[in-house]
C-alpha cells in the first residue's frame, strides 16, 4: 500500500480531494492510504520524524506556511519527493519551478484531471519502485523508503544500522542481516563484517581499504580483499 498526504487548510476540500483521489486509483488498482493535514508546520513535523510519503498533493495559498516553503522543505529532506501542487490561481504556477513539483493542477480542474494525474502517478511509482526499498521498524512501524542507487554505503551499529547518502546519515532499527538480504541483490559487496557498500559508488579498492566517489574511506576485512575485488570487476564489466 501507498502513503498519500495532502495537505490543505480547508476541510471541505480536502475531504473533496481525497475522495476523488481515492476513487480514481481503485480505478488503476492502486491501493493507497491518505493522511490528511491542514497546514504545512504539521505536516513538515511528521515527515521529520523519518514517516514516509510516496506522494504529495499540497495546496499553494495556506495560512502561516504557504505551500512552496513547505515543499523547500520537503526537498531538503526528501529530494526526490513527488509533489503535487493544487491551486486555483494558475499564476501561481510560474512559482513552483523552483521546486520541481511533478504536476500542478488547478482545483477547478481537479476533477477532470484526476484519472490521468493518478495514471500518470502509478507510472512514475512503477518506474522508482524498481530501485525502492522500504525498511519498517519492529517496535516503532516506522517505515523508511530509501532509492538503492543513491546509497553509498551501509554500517552496522549495534542493533541498528546506519545508511549513509550523499545527503545524509539515517539511523534504522533493523539487523544488519536483514539489510545485507535486502541490499545484496542490488550489488552491494559486503566488504567487512560492518559494511555494506554500493559497487556503483566505489571510486578505488586498495589493499585494505576501499574508498568512494565522495572520498570516504571504508575498511575491507583481511581476506577479503581479492573476493571484494572479484564482485566489483563483476559487477562493473556486466
Amino acid at each position: 500500500m501507498y502513503q498519500a498526504a495532502i495537505v490543505e487548510d480547508e476541510k471541505t476540500v480536502s475531504e473533496y480531494i481525497r475522495t476523488l483521489l481515492a476513487n480514481s486509483f481503485q480505478k488503476q488498482q492502486l491501493s493507497v492510504a491518505f493522511d490528511l493535514f491542514d497546514n504545512g508546520v504539521s505536516f513538515l513535523k511528521m515527515i521529520s520524524s523519518h514517516y514516509h510519503y510516496d506522494m504529495i498533493f499540497l495546496d499553494i495559498e495556506m495560512p502561516g506556511m504557504d505551500g512552496i516553503s513547505v515543499c523547500k522543505q520537503i526537498r531538503s529532506l526528501y529530494p526526490d519527493a513527488l509533489v503535487v501542487f493544487i491551486s486555483n490561481k494558475e499564476e501561481l504556477v510560474f512559482s513552483t519551478f523552483e521546486v520541481q513539483p511533478f504536476r500542478f493542477v488547478r482545483k477547478t480542474q481537479f476533477e477532470f484531471m484526476v484519472d490521468s494525474l493518478s495514471l500518470a502517478i502509478k507510472n512514475e511509482l512503477l518506474s522508482r519502485n524498481r530501485q525502492m526499498i522500504r525498511i519498517i521498524e519492529p517496535l516503532s512501524n516506522d517505515i523508511f523508503s530509501f532509492d538503492v542507487r543513491k546509497i553509498l554505503y551501509a554500517e552496522a551499529q549495534g542493533r541498528r544500522c546506519d545508511i549513509v547518502t550523499a545527503e545524509n546519515r539515517t539511523t534504522v532499527a533493523c539487523r544488519f542481516m536483514d539489510l545485507e538480504n535486502l541490499l545484496l541483490p542490488y550489488r552491494f559487496i559486503k566488504i567487512h563484517r560492518s559494511y555494506l557498500v554500493n559497487s556503483a559508488h566505489i571510486f578505488h579498492i586498495q589493499k585494505s581499504t576501499v574508498i568512494l566517489n565522495d572520498h570516504t574511506e571504508l575498511p575491507i576485512s583481511r581476506g577479503k580483499q581479492e573476493e571484494v575485488k572479484q564482485l566489483f570487476l563483476t559487477y562493473t564489466m556486466s
